[in-house]
This record gives C-alpha cells, structure tokens and sequence, in this order.
C-alpha cells in the first residue's frame, strides 16, 4: 500500500520513540527531536568538531484559488468598480500576469493542473466526482517532507467524496454545509473557508515546518448571491433584458429581469471574497513575518456575463472571458513585474516547488514565475472545455488563438477557427486555420494533442460505457444526490 505524506510523517516519529527510551516525555521528546534534527543533516558536528550550520529553514507558501474569477473584473487589471481593493494592495508590488490561461474550463480539471503542474489529458481528470489518479503527484507530494500541508476548500467538487484528495494532504477541510438556494447547491461561503484557515493556522499549523496552505473560495461562483449582510452594491445605468434561454436553470435569479443586475451581484461577491482574503492575508500575517512566504493568487476558471452563446456560466467553451484568468504573486525572490507575456496555470506547481528548493519532476513544463522578464516571447499554452456535444481546445501563442471542435472516440475535429485576439479581442470573427499547419506550429501541435489524448474528445476510456452519458463530465456510478449536485451547479443537464 502506497503510504500518504501524513502516514510517512507518523511512521518516522514512531521509528524515532523506538530509538530514543522516554520520547513520550517531555525529556524524552526534546531528545527526540534533537535525533530527528541530526537525521535530517548529513552530521550533527562539522568535519572539526564545531557544530555545523542549520539552513534557514523553506519559507511558507500561502496558494489562494477563487472559483469563477473573471480577470477583468479585478482592480488590479484595470476594471472600473472597486471589487477588490484589497487584492489590488496586496500584489501591486508583486507579479502580475496579464495574461494567463486556466487549463479547462471547469473546477476539478483546472484544479489539479494547478496542484500537478500537468495538462488534463496528462494528469487524467476530465469529469466531475472523477478521483485524481492513484499515480498523479500534487503539490504536497513534490515538496520537501519537512513541509506541513493543508488544504481549506468550499466547492462540493472538491470534497474529498468528490475527487479524493484528502490523502495527498496532512489536513483537508472540505466541510461544505451551506445551502445557497431551494435547490441542491451546497458550499461554504468566503466567510466560513477564513475561518476554517484561521482555525488551523491558530491550532494545528506546526510553527518548526514550513507550510503550504491551499485555501480556495468558492464565491464568486453562481448563483450570485452575495450574503445578506455584505453591504456592498454596485448599481448601473440602462439594462439589458434577461434573455432566459441563455441562462442555465441553476443561475437564474428569481424576479431579476435585467441582466445587468447579475453583473452587479456577481461583483458584489468578488467583493465580499476579497474581503475574506485580507482577512486570511493580516491573520497569517500576524503569526508569521508574511514577506517571506510566497502568496499566489489565482483562478481555476473565469465566467462569461453577456459575451457569446451562454451568459453567466463557464464550462461549456474555451472563450477569452472563460479561460482567460488573473494570476498574482508576491514574496522573496518574485521579480516585480507586470508583463503580457503568456503564462499558463500549470506554472504554479513549477513556481512553488522553486520557491522551495525542490526538484523539479522532469515531466513538468511550467515555468518558474518569480522572474517573469525571463519568460519566453514565442510560448504557446493550452485550454480546454469538454461538453456532450464535443471538446473544444485551444492553442494561444502571441495574439492568435487557434481552437478545435473534437468530437467522438475517433477524435473527429469539425472545426478549426483562427481568432486574432489583437484585432478582434471579442472573439466575434472566426477565421480559417492554414489548409496545411506548418510542422511545429501552434495549430499542427494542437492537432496533434488531439490526436494522442488517451481520453477521445476528452472522455476517459474507462468511463465511456458509464451510466450517466446523458450527463456532460459526470463520471459513471453517481448516486443520484451526487448528480443532482451536479444538475443543481449547472455541470450536467
């Protein structure tokens, strides 16, 4: 049996009471942990005798995810309402990626290309309640033994019963309880995920190991409901009528007939998440010296409001405004930058395990963000979405955005459109690819990426003769609460 990072932890102490008579005192555990010090250096006493020097220790890593987060609706990126005065003050003096691309458009996916460092058809994950495989490696798992890892998550597709990932974790807070409306839609607000972090900062973090915490926020996914007592609004002049056929069942917003209103509720909630951040970001500082963790902040996915087909949702394309999200970073060693230059969320992983002095796994292909002038011109990163009615892709490199229509077990592509992003940033005029891709190109690579995806069209092999078919992205042998859940979240129809 494959020991988790918790289990091997427990294993050493144990191997070091044996050792050492009485390590359950107080005596006995001093001198434990003075034998635990040695094993973890090459000697206790230098080459003459003189005590060696112990290495500062790694510093902290703090990873803040926020569901659903539109990069243009940041102050940071230049939007116009303050939805988020408080990110903005904390990495204005850090990096910020202008453009930076999730790899799917939908949460389990995007989420642990973010932990791996790998593209979906690499680490596997494509559907929801689908575990992550038994031999993809997160983060907790690439970093040096001596950190502690906790991860605080409020997305009911993030649970544990969900995705399975409370292994890979010393501890993993999935405790999502709140009903957010008539219908099966459970989570736990911006609110409740602080406090949960602020209670194992305040009694399980261990201050003698460096920590990574992966605290992730669910609002401001939909339906936009910020809570009841969260003063802020935002108001707006003219209106757009709600066009119901555009809007999955579980968004709609009971007596609301002007769109506009939806965008304001959902910057309500990005204001509201932002305040919960400050909150973790002043606690975490008051315990710990904060600029000498590293703190990335990020988005698994972003949101369309009235942009193409599907308003108010994600999952269903790889538009701009539904893969197109921000990324932050601050902390020792970040180069302070703001930079257009193309960044992709599978550098997280890359960025962290070097922050850490950890060996970089060779099958990685991010980059370490902290220098961000040294990032390649000529980059190409990857998108995804997956639906019924086929996978589209996407291959961006410079202004261009080449995407793909994939549909079948025989990998059938049905469209190839061009869009350049410089000219027409809508994505409103679709041009055709070159009759023959150039060898190396970004639409001969997608092709390829295609035609190798051991999951045709974006469907595990091992889940195409699965129960729920009739559900996009749900894996097979749901109970039917499972898939209300994820009928109620718009996942599935």
């Amino acid at each position: 049996m494959t020991r988790t990072k918790k289990q091997s932890t427990e294993a050493a102490v144990r191997e070091i009471r044996l050792a050492v008579p009485g390590a359950s005192t107080a005596l006995g555990l001093a001198a434990c942990l003075g034998l635990a010090a040695c094993l973890g250096l090459a000697g206790c006493g230098g080459a003459d005798g003189e005590p060696e020097t112990v290495p500062a220790r790694p510093g902290d890593i703090v990873l803040i995810t926020i569901d659903t987060l539109r990069v243009d609706h940041l102050g940071i990126y230049g939007y116009r309402r303050s939805t988020s005065p408080n990110i903005d003050r904390w990495f204005s003096k850090g990096a910020i990626f202008e453009r930076a691309y999730s790899t799917e458009a939908s949460t389990s996916p995007s989420v642990v290309s973010i932990l791996s460092g790998t593209l979906p058809q690499e680490h596997g994950v494509r559907l929801f309640f689908q575990h992550v495989p038994t031999d993809v490696k997160l983060l907790p798992d690439l970093l040096p033994d001596e950190y502690q890892s906790a991860a605080i998550v409020s997305n009911m597709v993030l649970t544990d019963e969900a995705m399975g990932m409370a292994s890979y974790f010393d501890h993993y807070d999935d405790f999502v309880d709140q009903r957010e409306s008539v219908r099966k839609i459970f989570e736990r607000n911006a609110k409740g995920t602080t406090d949960a972090a602020l209670r194992w900062l305040a009694t399980q973090r261990d201050p003698d190991r460096p920590a990574f915490l992966w605290v992730h926020y669910n609002d401001p996914h939909g339906p936009y409901k910020p809570p009841s007592d969260w003063k802020t609004e935002f108001g707006h002049e003219g209106s757009v009528p709600v066009i119901v056929e555009k809007i999955y069942p579980y968004a709609l917003l009971e007596g609301v007939d002007d769109a506009l209103t939806y965008v304001d509720r959902y910057d309500a909630e990005i204001n509201y998440c932002d305040h919960q951040v400050d909150r973790l970001l002043k606690a975490y500082a008051k315990t710990q010296p904060i600029d000498d963790a590293l703190v990335l902040l990020t988005s698994d996915h972003g949101e369309s409001m009235m942009d193409h087909e599907r308003w108010f949702a994600h999952t269903y394309h790889v538009y701009e405004e539904l893969v197109h999200v921000p990324l932050l970073l601050r902390g020792p060693g970040v180069e302070p930058i703001r930079t257009q230059r193309l960044v992709s969320s599978i550098d997280v992983a890359t960025t962290i395990l070097g922050f850490a002095g950890a060996e970089i796994p060779s099958g990685l292909q991010g980059f370490d963000l902290r220098r961000g002038s040294t990032l390649t011109l000529d980059r190409t990163v990857f998108a995804e979405a997956s639906r019924m009615d086929g996978q589209w892709r996407a291959a961006i490199r410079g202004d261009k955005k080449w995407i793909t229509l994939v549909r079948g077990l025989r990998r059938k592509i049905f469209e190839r459109v061009l869009y350049d992003l410089a000219a027409d940033p809508e994505e409103a005029t679709k041009a055709p690819w070159p009759e023959m891709p150039a060898q190396g190109s970004p639409s001969a690579v997608l092709e390829e990426m295609v035609r190798t995806d051991p999951d045709p069209s974006g469907w595990p092999r091992a889940f195409v003769r699965g129960t729920r078919l009739d559900a996009p992205k749900a894996a097979p042998g749901l109970t039917d609460e499972q898939f209300e859940i994820l009928k109620s979240l718009g996942y599935t129809k």
